[in-house]
């Protein structure tokens, strides 16, 4: 299922680059209407970036929720299961802006369970041993976070041949927050960089 789903994601990213490169062959669009469509495709490779994070995250509890025998699940297997089943649910049907916070409730998750269950207990002790995994999360993170950064910044070089110097010196508020966001290695400043060229996105 985990696998099947991030391939249907990553096929969606394919066919929607393909769509937009196709679209190149369009007429002209004018300054504004490259501006954009830019944001707009920002805003559908981020959107699937979160998507692919949701998957991510919600294998790993579900893994963790297997890694522990039936016969000593309790209140802490009852937590991860509620919280993957919001995580299918969302799948479904959640907007990006709430599979973010889905996707960054997880520490939060694990914190509560550190602090509420008993640590000597066999399901608490299983569940901890499973947060190891965390570290393979964040390195699928990380993938994403590459891939969007790479096709941001193939999308910013095209913008700035079609657009004239004139409208990038207008606009240089956004064309500013374009270039901190291509020039940054630090992937945890990423998402808010983003952000910042998203907030653009009604203007044009």
């Amino acid at each position: 299922m985990f696998e099947s789903n991030l391939l249907k994601m990553r096929c969606t990213l394919i066919f929607v680059l393909s769509v937009l490169s196709l679209a190149c062959a369009a007429p002209p669009r004018s300054d504004n209407e490259n501006l954009s469509y830019f944001l707009r495709y920002v805003e559908t490779i981020r959107g699937i970036q979160i998507h692919n994070m949701l998957v991510v995250t919600v294998k790993f509890v579900e893994q963790v929720v297997n890694s522990v025998p039936v016969e000593h699940r309790g209140p802490g297997s009852h937590v991860l299961e509620t919280f993957a089943n919001r995580g299918r649910a969302l799948q479904q049907r959640g907007s990006t802006a709430e599979k973010y916070v889905y996707i960054y409730d997880l520490q939060e998750v694990f914190e509560g369970l550190k602090n509420n269950l008993s640590q000597s207990s066999p399901e608490s002790q299983k569940i901890g041993m499973s947060i190891i995994g965390l570290l393979g999360v964040a390195s699928e993170f990380a993938k994403e976070d590459e891939m969007v950064h790479n096709k941001f910044v193939e999308g910013a070089t095209r913008l700035k041949t079609k657009v004239s110097p004139a409208t990038i010196a207008r606009e240089s508020e956004l064309f500013n927050a374009v270039n901190k966001y291509v020039t940054s290695s630090d992937v945890q400043q990423h998402e808010t960089l983003i952000e910042d060229v998203l907030r653009f996105k009604n203007r044009y």
